[in-house]
Order: C-alpha cells, then structure tokens, then sequence
C-alpha cells in the first residue's frame, strides 16, 4: 500500500536554531561573508556572534589618526586573529611610534601590514614596532616620512618579508641617514617582489636590489634621479622573472643589464631612451620571455626593425607583444609572425608605419592570434576587413583612431564573424565653419525692441 511522505516537520519561529552549532561550523558559515559590512551587520545579531565574528576575522582596515589611540586596546583585544592590518590616514595627524608598537604587539599573527600617510611614525618607532612582526611577509608604506634607517629596521627584524612596496617616501632623509652605510638585514634573502613609485632614494634601493637574492618581481614607476641605475647592479645569478619600467630614466646600459636575467619572462619598458642596442641584448639573452611591452605614448624612441628582428628570431616563445611609438614595418613583423607561433595578443599603438601591408602579413601568419589592437597608425578598411578571413582564432579586436578606418568597416566585420568582439572607434575630424556658427548665433538672438 502506499504511504505518502511525511511533511516535514515545522519550525518553530521563536527558536534560534544557530544556537545549536558548533562554534566551529558558524565560524566555518562566517568565512564565507566576503564583504565587510555583511561580517559587521552579522556580528550584531547576538554576542555569540560578535565573539566568533571578531575570532575569525583575518583582515581589518582602520582610519589610523591620532584619535584611534585611546580604542586601540578594545579593537584588537577583539580583533585577536588579524593578519592582514591596513592603516590609512586622511589629512590628519596620524597615530605615533606608541600606538604602532601597541597595535603590533596585540596582533602576533601579521602577516601582511600596509601603512599610508602615517607621518608621526618615526625611525626609532620602526625600530621597536618590527620587532614585534616576526611573520610579516608583505610590507607596504606610502607617504611616510621615516628614513632609510627605519627600512633597515624592517629589513633588520622580518626575516620572513617576500613584497616590499614604498610609495612617495623618504624623499627629505635626516643627516645621519644620509650618512648611514647599507644594511642587509635577514628580509634580503627572503624578498620576492620589490616595487617603487615615486621613489628617487637611489642610496638605499640599488644595493637593495642588488643583495636580493631571491627577487622575482621587481616594478619601478615614476622614479626619478638616477633610479634606473639600479638596473646596473642587478646580480648574475638572479632569479628576475619579471622587470616593470614605467618612467623611469633607464638607457640601453640598464637595459642591456637584464640580459643576466636569464629566467626573465615578462617585460614592460615605458621609456623612450631604449633603442635596438637594449633591445637587441635583450632578445639574444632573454629567450624564455613571453610578455614584451616597450614604447611611450608621449616619445617616440629608436626602436625600429633590427631590434624587432632580433626578438623575432630568439624570443620564439612570445605570447604577448605591445608596441608603442617604434619603428616597425613589414619586414620586422614579418619574422616576428613566422616565428612566434605562440602569439595571442598584438598590440601596435601610435605606429605610422604599420599600414595593410603589414596587417596583411598578420592576417596570414598570426594563426594564434586572440587579442589585435591598433590605435592611431595607417591601416585603412580594407586592412580591417581582411581580418574577416584569417587568425581564425581572434576573439577581439580593438582599433582606435585610425584616420583611413571609419565604424562601417565593424559592421561588416560582425556580419562575416558572428562571434568576434569588435570596437571601432573611429578618427572623426570636424570642420567648423566659425562664420556659419556666428550667423545661426545672430539669427537666434532675440533683438533689442523684443521682436
């Protein structure tokens, strides 16, 4: 016979279930609450919340000025399990060396601290607050004004330290950090990725970078004075594998030095000081690179075809390739696209000499090809329009400011390939006729008598 299911039974609105969890599984629910406020709204339901909440919270930003000071122990009494701790200030006096030393003292478990506009913490304060960090391992401070002591402090006592990130600080050192000699701390033989911006304390990052044995990611960005030297000094058995050059005043002898970076796989020169000497070191040293950018959209610079030879030649396993403002034609893209199979994007930017000729030879050799962008150089619609039939695995195509290519040249373009994703944005020049304009102005002024 047959017996329907039993309905299921009812709840009861007035029980709070969650009190039947195991701590560990609501703890276990919390991680997955990926925005802050949600965290926050959950820990006022209950004080069973609110204790578990603050136990598994691992991440916690603070407004750090000088008012925070007396909520200090009540905040991280609660906040025991921290890991990751950001201190921002906003145009104000910020905490001092006794608030980051107390702050660091209630957080044992560190391992990620960032700082920015925190102008009160002083090189005596590094000195004792980075003691209490023994498993820091990313750093990053912006605005700050302690000196290259206090860096040696942090080098000195996180022995665990692999990302260090300074921004716009140390630009007005005291006497005595002028005077003080280098220090490699313990972080030296840890460090992975150093990146700068707006940096020109060249005295302390040169030989930072160059006693860095293990440095895999070394980014440079707006950094003045004579910054780009550090290249000079990179060691001979490094690990580099990548290198980011954004401003930076670098010529071909720093250029030429990364060819000791025999690992290096990714490339990105903003500069218009490299020429095809640099270039040249490069490709012949560098044959695991995958990722080139090189150019400048304000300075043209020379880089032209025997540089771009070259890289096509040795650098067979290059994927992906930006050019900005060089000197390339048919027949440096010719052997770059015969030779580099694995190319999936392209990009050729402010290029006067890439015309159809040369999108041509893309359209027939670049089979992988997956990402094109062209902006402000000399195809016309019919270049664009021979896309329709070759690099049968392009998914996006980009072109920006063409003078010959106008928006029909899209359409068309979607019509024969459904599922490539095309944006034209066309060169549209207009020509005003200032005489026109005044005459409609004067028409549709009303006159002095009202009529």
């Amino acid at each position: 016979m047959y017996h329907p299911p039993s309905p299921p039974p009812r709840l009861d609105r007035g029980v709070d279930y969650a009190n039947s969890l195991p701590d560990e599984c609501l703890a276990l629910i919390f991680t997955f609450l990926t925005t802050t406020n949600d965290r926050n709204i959950s820990s006022l339901v209950s004080r069973r919340w609110l204790q578990i909440e603050a136990q598994t919270r691992t991440h916690l930003s603070l407004n750090a000025k000088s008012d925070l000071h007396p909520f200090i122990p009540s905040i991280f009494t609660r906040f025991n399990s921290l890991t990751h701790l950001v201190l921002r200030n906003n145009d104000s006096i910020s905490i001092n060396d006794d608030d980051m030393i107390l702050i660091t003292s209630m957080s044992p478990n560190l391992t990620r601290l960032k700082i920015s506009e925190c102008e009160q913490l002083t090189d005596s304060g590094m000195a004792v607050f980075t003691k209490n960090c023994k498993e820091l391992k990313e750093f990053s401070c912006a605005y700050c004004r302690f000196s290259d002591l206090g860096m040696f402090e942090l080098l000195d006592n996180c022995c665990k330290l692999e990302v260090l990130h300074v921004k716009r600080s140390f630009d007005k050192p005291g006497v005595g950090a002028r005077r003080a000699k280098f220090r490699a701390g313990g972080a030296v033989n840890t460090l992975k990725v150093i990146k700068l911006t707006n940096v020109f304390n060249e005295r302390l990052f040169t030989p930072l970078i160059s006693c860095c044995k293990n440095l895999k990611s070394l980014k440079m960005i707006w950094c003045g004075g004579k910054m780009g030297r550090a290249l000079e000094k990179i060691r001979d058995d490094n690990c580099l594998a990548e290198v980011y050059l954004d401003n930076v005043n670098v010529s071909d002898v720093g250029v030429s030095s990364l060819a000791k970076c025999r690992d290096l796989i990714e490339l990105n020169i903003k500069s218009s000081r490299c020429t095809d000497v640099g270039l040249i070191s490069i490709a012949e040293n560098c044959r695991a690179l995958k990722k080139l950018y090189v150019g400048h959209y304000l300075f043209r610079n020379e880089i032209g075809d025997e540089g771009l030879i070259a890289l096509g030649k040795h650098c067979v396993n290059l994927e992906e390739l930006v050019l900005i403002g060089v000197n390339a034609t048919y027949v440096s893209l010719e052997v770059i696209a015969a030779n580099c199979q694995n190319l999936v994007r392209l990009e050729l930017c402010h290029i006067d000499t890439i015309t159809d000729v040369e999108l041509m030879c893309i359209v027939e050799k670049c089979v992988a090809l997956k990402i094109l962008r062209i902006e402000e150089c000399g195809v016309s619609n019919n270049g664009i329009e021979a896309l329709g039939l070759g690099c049968p695995n392009l998914v996006n195509l980009n072109v920006i400011k063409c003078r010959k290519v106008t928006r029909e040249v899209g359409d068309l373009l979607r019509e024969k390939r459904g599922s490539l994703v095309v944006k034209v944005d066309a060169y549209e020049t207009k020509v005003v006729n200032r005489i026109t304009l005044e005459l409609v102005s004067t028409r549709s002024r009303p006159s002095e008598n009202g009529g």
